[in-house]
């Protein structure tokens, strides 16, 4: 099966004076838990961005991380540094899109939001995926970034006639959200 998230934010210390209506200390305990409870070794879990802040693993988040057995695919978000050293968590790694076909369906997997709601921040970026969209012939965007905005789920996507979801771990009670899910909303 194929899941999806994003916005880990593993050792990122401050995120939780970012995000105060849904952040808490222990976040990070939260999440990996429930992908040990939800994930099988046959499944899949994209992570569309912003995996961890830092590699120093004083608390072993990044060793539990590994030793998860699904497949783990990356696609780099605006605080994923160090893309080599992240090719040791995922196997697989990818620069800024990747697009795949489900049933159907090309589905373009980025961090970035074809707009985001509540900055300004990257608009080259959210341009650039507003471009691939309609260029891949895409049904869909899955992304992250967007942490608590009034537009929910869908960001502002439908401004531009592209169906989205914000897959950030936040809106999905820290658990990754099947495609099935994704699908049904």
């Amino acid at each position: 099966m194929l899941y999806f998230s994003s916005d880990f934010h593993l050792y990122h210390e401050n995120i939780v004076n970012l995000s105060p209506k849904i952040r808490f200390k222990g976040f990070e305990i939260v999440i990996l838990n429930n992908l040990c409870k939800l994930l099988k070794p046959e499944d899949t879990l994209y992570v569309v961005g912003d995996f961890t802040w830092h590699f120093n693993d004083k608390r072993g988040y990044l060793r539990w991380w590994k030793s998860l057995p699904f497949k783990k695919v990356l696609i780099l978000g605006n605080h994923d540094r160090k893309p080599e050293k992240l090719r040791e968590y995922f196997d697989e790694v990818y620069e800024f899109y990747h697009i795949i076909e489900v049933q159907g369906r090309r589905i373009l997997l980025s961090h970035y939001p074809a707009k985001d709601p509540i900055t300004d921040r990257y608009p080259e970026r959210q341009e650039l995926i507003r471009e691939l969209y309609f260029k891949e012939g895409c049904n869909l965007l899955i992304h992250g970034h967007v942490h608590w905005n009034e537009e929910g789920i869908r960001c502002g996507c439908r401004d531009y006639g592209i169906k989205c979801v914000n897959v950030n771990i936040e809106w999905w009670k820290y658990k990754p959200v099947s495609l099935e899910s994704i699908l049904r909303t």
